[in-house]
Protein backbone atom coordinates (compact mmCIF):
# COMPACT_ATOMS: atom_id res chain seq x y z
CA UNK A 1 0.00 0.00 0.00
CA UNK A 2 1.77 3.38 -0.85
CA UNK A 3 1.83 6.03 1.66
CA UNK A 4 -1.63 8.06 0.56
CA UNK A 5 -3.69 4.67 0.26
CA UNK A 6 -2.29 4.19 4.08
CA UNK A 7 -3.29 7.18 5.55
CA UNK A 8 -6.70 6.82 3.75
CA UNK A 9 -6.99 4.24 5.28
CA UNK A 10 -6.11 5.11 8.89
CA UNK A 11 -8.18 8.23 8.50
CA UNK A 12 -11.02 5.76 7.61
CA UNK A 13 -10.74 3.40 10.70
CA UNK A 14 -10.89 6.93 12.78
CA UNK A 15 -13.74 7.80 11.35
CA UNK A 16 -15.37 4.29 11.95
CA UNK A 17 -18.09 4.63 14.52
CA UNK A 18 -17.90 2.65 17.74
CA UNK A 19 -21.40 1.88 17.85
CA UNK A 20 -20.85 -1.04 20.79
CA UNK A 21 -19.54 1.56 22.51
CA UNK A 22 -22.13 3.80 22.15
CA UNK A 23 -24.53 1.14 22.59
CA UNK A 24 -23.54 0.51 26.19
CA UNK A 25 -24.26 3.80 26.99
CA UNK A 26 -26.89 5.78 28.79
CA UNK A 27 -26.75 9.32 27.35
CA UNK A 28 -29.20 10.35 30.16
CA UNK A 29 -29.72 8.59 33.89
CA UNK A 30 -32.76 9.76 35.47
CA UNK A 31 -34.55 6.45 37.12
CA UNK A 32 -37.69 5.31 36.75
CA UNK A 33 -38.93 8.53 35.17
CA UNK A 34 -40.92 6.80 32.64
CA UNK A 35 -43.19 6.61 36.06
CA UNK A 36 -43.91 10.15 36.31
CA UNK A 37 -45.25 10.28 32.37
CA UNK A 38 -47.05 7.61 31.79
CA UNK A 39 -43.96 6.59 29.15
CA UNK A 40 -44.86 9.83 27.14
CA UNK A 41 -41.44 9.50 24.73
CA UNK A 42 -42.55 5.87 23.74
CA UNK A 43 -45.88 6.69 22.59
CA UNK A 44 -47.43 8.69 19.54
CA UNK A 45 -49.04 11.39 22.06
CA UNK A 46 -50.49 13.37 18.82
CA UNK A 47 -51.43 10.12 16.97
CA UNK A 48 -55.22 10.11 17.87
CA UNK A 49 -55.04 13.22 15.36
CA UNK A 50 -53.63 11.60 12.76
CA UNK A 51 -55.87 10.40 10.25
CA UNK A 52 -53.33 8.50 7.42
CA UNK A 53 -50.36 7.94 9.62
CA UNK A 54 -50.21 5.02 11.69
CA UNK A 55 -51.72 6.45 15.24
CA UNK A 56 -50.10 4.34 17.65
CA UNK A 57 -46.10 4.01 16.32
CA UNK A 58 -43.59 6.02 16.52
CA UNK A 59 -40.93 6.51 14.00
CA UNK A 60 -37.24 6.42 14.97
CA UNK A 61 -34.32 7.03 12.83
CA UNK A 62 -31.35 5.29 12.53
CA UNK A 63 -27.78 6.21 10.66
CA UNK A 64 -26.95 2.81 8.18
CA UNK A 65 -23.85 2.04 10.59
CA UNK A 66 -26.63 2.32 13.44
CA UNK A 67 -28.78 -0.23 11.89
CA UNK A 68 -26.43 -2.45 10.65
CA UNK A 69 -25.57 -3.15 14.06
CA UNK A 70 -28.76 -3.04 15.49
CA UNK A 71 -29.38 -6.03 13.19
CA UNK A 72 -26.32 -8.14 13.84
CA UNK A 73 -26.99 -7.73 17.92
CA UNK A 74 -30.91 -9.30 16.73
CA UNK A 75 -32.62 -5.93 16.61
CA UNK A 76 -35.89 -5.85 19.08
CA UNK A 77 -37.73 -8.64 19.20
CA UNK A 78 -41.35 -6.96 19.33
CA UNK A 79 -40.61 -4.71 16.30
CA UNK A 80 -41.58 -7.01 13.56
CA UNK A 81 -42.17 -4.43 10.74
CA UNK A 82 -39.25 -4.32 8.38
CA UNK A 83 -37.46 -0.60 8.56
CA UNK A 84 -37.65 1.96 5.59
CA UNK A 85 -34.86 2.17 3.73
CA UNK A 86 -33.78 6.18 2.46
CA UNK A 87 -31.10 7.69 0.33
CA UNK A 88 -30.15 11.10 0.48
CA UNK A 89 -27.60 12.61 -2.27
CA UNK A 90 -24.31 14.64 -1.66
CA UNK A 91 -22.76 15.29 -4.52
CA UNK A 92 -21.30 11.67 -5.25
CA UNK A 93 -21.97 10.70 -1.52
CA UNK A 94 -25.34 8.94 -0.42
CA UNK A 95 -26.52 9.70 3.08
CA UNK A 96 -28.47 6.49 4.10
CA UNK A 97 -31.24 6.29 7.36
CA UNK A 98 -32.99 3.69 7.99
CA UNK A 99 -36.58 3.94 9.85
CA UNK A 100 -37.83 1.94 12.46
CA UNK A 101 -41.56 1.86 13.25
CA UNK A 102 -42.29 0.92 17.11
CA UNK A 103 -45.10 0.93 18.70
CA UNK A 104 -43.58 -0.63 21.67
CA UNK A 105 -44.71 1.83 24.13
CA UNK A 106 -41.56 1.62 25.89
CA UNK A 107 -41.26 -2.79 26.24
CA UNK A 108 -39.36 -3.09 24.15
CA UNK A 109 -37.19 -6.22 24.13
CA UNK A 110 -34.38 -6.29 24.72
CA UNK A 111 -34.17 -2.67 26.22
CA UNK A 112 -30.34 -2.30 25.79
CA UNK A 113 -30.81 -2.71 21.81
CA UNK A 114 -32.93 0.82 21.83
CA UNK A 115 -31.74 3.74 18.99
CA UNK A 116 -29.68 6.32 19.59
CA UNK A 117 -32.17 8.81 19.33
CA UNK A 118 -34.38 6.81 22.16
CA UNK A 119 -31.13 6.87 24.04
CA UNK A 120 -30.86 10.90 23.63
CA UNK A 121 -34.36 11.91 24.04
CA UNK A 122 -35.77 14.66 24.69
CA UNK A 123 -33.02 16.71 23.18
CA UNK A 124 -30.46 16.83 20.38
CA UNK A 125 -27.48 19.74 20.70
CA UNK A 126 -27.08 21.96 18.44
CA UNK A 127 -23.67 22.17 17.29
CA UNK A 128 -20.72 24.55 15.46
CA UNK A 129 -18.64 22.64 12.67
CA UNK A 130 -16.14 22.14 15.23
CA UNK A 131 -18.58 20.15 17.38
CA UNK A 132 -19.02 22.18 20.20
CA UNK A 133 -22.62 22.57 21.74
CA UNK A 134 -24.23 25.56 21.41
CA UNK A 135 -27.85 24.40 22.55
CA UNK A 136 -30.20 21.65 22.80
CA UNK A 137 -33.25 21.37 20.58
CA UNK A 138 -36.10 19.03 21.15
CA UNK A 139 -35.14 15.16 19.23
CA UNK A 140 -38.98 14.25 18.88
CA UNK A 141 -40.32 15.96 15.98
CA UNK A 142 -44.20 16.29 17.47
CA UNK A 143 -42.25 18.23 20.88
CA UNK A 144 -41.15 21.74 18.61
CA UNK A 145 -44.75 22.49 18.89
CA UNK A 146 -44.87 23.28 22.55
CA UNK A 147 -45.32 27.02 23.35
CA UNK A 148 -44.03 26.26 27.12
CA UNK A 149 -41.47 24.17 29.24
CA UNK A 150 -44.74 23.96 31.55
CA UNK A 151 -47.41 22.42 29.29
CA UNK A 152 -44.91 19.74 28.10
CA UNK A 153 -45.43 16.38 28.75
CA UNK A 154 -41.99 14.81 29.80
CA UNK A 155 -41.34 15.64 33.45
CA UNK A 156 -37.49 15.87 32.53
CA UNK A 157 -38.43 18.40 30.27
CA UNK A 158 -40.28 20.61 32.59
CA UNK A 159 -38.57 19.42 35.89
CA UNK A 160 -34.97 18.24 35.63
CA UNK A 161 -34.13 20.67 32.23
CA UNK A 162 -30.51 21.76 33.55
CA UNK A 163 -29.46 18.67 34.96
CA UNK A 164 -30.38 16.99 31.54
CA UNK A 165 -28.62 19.56 29.67
CA UNK A 166 -25.49 19.01 32.44
CA UNK A 167 -26.05 15.04 31.39
CA UNK A 168 -25.69 15.64 27.49
CA UNK A 169 -23.22 18.03 27.92
CA UNK A 170 -20.69 15.58 29.09
CA UNK A 171 -22.28 12.29 27.30
CA UNK A 172 -22.44 13.82 24.03
CA UNK A 173 -18.40 14.43 24.01
CA UNK A 174 -18.35 10.58 22.25
CA UNK A 175 -20.62 11.51 19.29
CA UNK A 176 -19.38 14.78 18.62
CA UNK A 177 -15.55 13.26 17.86
CA UNK A 178 -17.46 12.02 15.17
CA UNK A 179 -17.76 14.40 11.48
CA UNK A 180 -20.75 12.10 10.70
CA UNK A 181 -22.28 13.23 13.89
CA UNK A 182 -21.49 16.84 13.85
CA UNK A 183 -23.09 16.87 9.95
CA UNK A 184 -26.06 14.89 11.24
CA UNK A 185 -26.86 17.00 14.53
CA UNK A 186 -26.30 20.04 12.05
CA UNK A 187 -29.40 19.29 9.66
CA UNK A 188 -31.33 18.01 12.39
CA UNK A 189 -31.18 21.67 12.98
CA UNK A 190 -32.21 22.94 9.55
CA UNK A 191 -34.93 19.75 9.80
CA UNK A 192 -36.54 21.03 12.57
CA UNK A 193 -36.84 24.68 12.38
CA UNK A 194 -38.32 24.05 8.67
CA UNK A 195 -40.98 21.98 10.15
CA UNK A 196 -41.28 24.51 12.24
CA UNK A 197 -41.46 27.27 9.98
CA UNK A 198 -43.91 25.35 7.57
CA UNK A 199 -46.15 25.67 10.52
CA UNK A 200 -45.97 29.05 10.81
CA UNK A 201 -44.56 28.42 14.31
CA UNK A 202 -47.93 27.38 16.02
CA UNK A 203 -47.70 26.22 19.28
CA UNK A 204 -50.13 23.19 20.27
CA UNK A 205 -50.67 24.19 23.56
CA UNK A 206 -52.20 28.05 22.86
CA UNK A 207 -55.20 26.38 20.11
CA UNK A 208 -58.90 25.92 21.39
CA UNK A 209 -59.54 21.90 20.22
CA UNK A 210 -61.06 22.93 16.65
CA UNK A 211 -57.60 24.91 15.88
CA UNK A 212 -55.87 21.66 17.57
CA UNK A 213 -57.41 19.82 15.25
CA UNK A 214 -56.80 21.40 11.81
CA UNK A 215 -53.17 22.51 13.06
CA UNK A 216 -52.54 18.59 13.46
CA UNK A 217 -53.94 18.10 10.12
CA UNK A 218 -51.45 20.33 8.50
CA UNK A 219 -48.74 18.39 10.50
CA UNK A 220 -49.92 15.05 9.22
CA UNK A 221 -49.97 16.53 5.75
CA UNK A 222 -46.37 18.29 6.08
CA UNK A 223 -45.06 14.94 7.78
CA UNK A 224 -46.43 12.39 4.53
CA UNK A 225 -45.38 15.36 1.73
CA UNK A 226 -42.42 16.43 3.39
CA UNK A 227 -43.15 20.05 2.21
CA UNK A 228 -41.14 21.69 4.72
CA UNK A 229 -38.23 19.60 3.34
CA UNK A 230 -39.05 19.80 -0.83
CA UNK A 231 -37.73 22.68 -1.41
CA UNK A 232 -34.68 24.14 -3.38
CA UNK A 233 -33.88 26.25 -0.32
CA UNK A 234 -33.49 23.80 2.47
CA UNK A 235 -31.63 21.23 -0.33
CA UNK A 236 -28.91 24.14 -0.18
CA UNK A 237 -28.81 24.64 2.99
CA UNK A 238 -28.52 21.38 3.16
CA UNK A 239 -26.02 21.14 0.70
CA UNK A 240 -23.88 24.12 1.88
CA UNK A 241 -23.69 22.27 5.53
CA UNK A 242 -22.08 19.55 3.62
CA UNK A 243 -19.90 21.50 1.61
CA UNK A 244 -18.62 23.39 4.81
CA UNK A 245 -17.82 19.79 6.57
CA UNK A 246 -15.79 18.39 3.52
CA UNK A 247 -13.71 21.64 3.50
CA UNK A 248 -13.15 21.40 7.70
CA UNK A 249 -12.95 17.75 7.71
CA UNK A 250 -11.85 16.14 4.71
CA UNK A 251 -14.61 13.40 2.85
CA UNK A 252 -16.85 11.82 5.39
CA UNK A 253 -19.51 10.11 4.21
Amino acid sequence: MDFVGLLSGLKENLMKINWESIYKKDFISFKDCYLTCDGYCCKNFFGSGFKLLNQNAVVLPMLEGEYEYYKNQGGIYNISKEAKREEFSFGDKKLVLYYLSCECRGLCNPHCLRPLICRIYPYFPIVNIQGDILDFYPASLMDLFFGSIKNHQCTLVREYQEELKTQLNESLKELLCYPLFVFIFRLMEIVAKHLQESLQNQCIDSLNEKERAEFLRKLEWNLLSRKAWNNQRFKEKANGIYQEMVAHYGEFL
